[in-house]
């Protein structure tokens, strides 16, 4: 009887669960996804980025400057995660607790020169390094992105 009751329960667990999205990033296909506003293939892993909407599905992006634009120009569901990867790590962190810089220095798939990191000495560091310029937050980023691209 405590077998059937715990498998029973374990049923119930899995069927509850199955309708909710998983949370964090997922696995993007270098050299076959597509980026949603550019349409180019996702082929650097560098400067890959996507986000989750509320609705559950995930949106990719080859450049973190097609992902800032297309958010931007098109996006109306509310975005429940962002994903970026560390420039240092190479590691996907949440994008909205990164920091972000421009250089014209490395060649980001789509031109537009934005690297995230995780950490704000790394991120300030390689400004130094590579005479970059340190746009901080996402939100700071986002807004120095926008008023560079009217």
């Amino acid at each position: 009887m405590k077998r059937k009751l715990a498998v029973l329960i374990v049923l119930v667990l899995a069927i509850s669960c199955g309708d909710k999205p998983e949370s964090g990033p997922v696995k993007i296909y270098y050299g076959e996804d597509i980026c949603e506003r550019c349409k180019m293939i996702i082929s650097e892993k560098d400067f890959a980025a996507q986000y989750k909407l509320s609705n559950g599905e995930t949106v990719k992006f080859d450049d973190l400057g097609c992902m800032i634009q297309y958010t931007h120009d098109t996006e109306k569901t509310p975005i429940s995660e962002v994903y970026v990867v560390d420039y240092s790590s190479g590691g996907w962190i949440d994008g909205r607790k990164a920091y972000y810089i421009w250089t014209e220095n490395i060649n980001t798939p789509m031109g537009y020169g934005l690297l995230a990191f995780k950490e704000r000495l790394k991120a300030q560091d390689h400004t130094v390094k590579d005479n970059s310029r340190y746009l901080g937050s996402q939100k700071e980023a986002y807004d120095w992105f926008l008023g560079e691209n009217k």
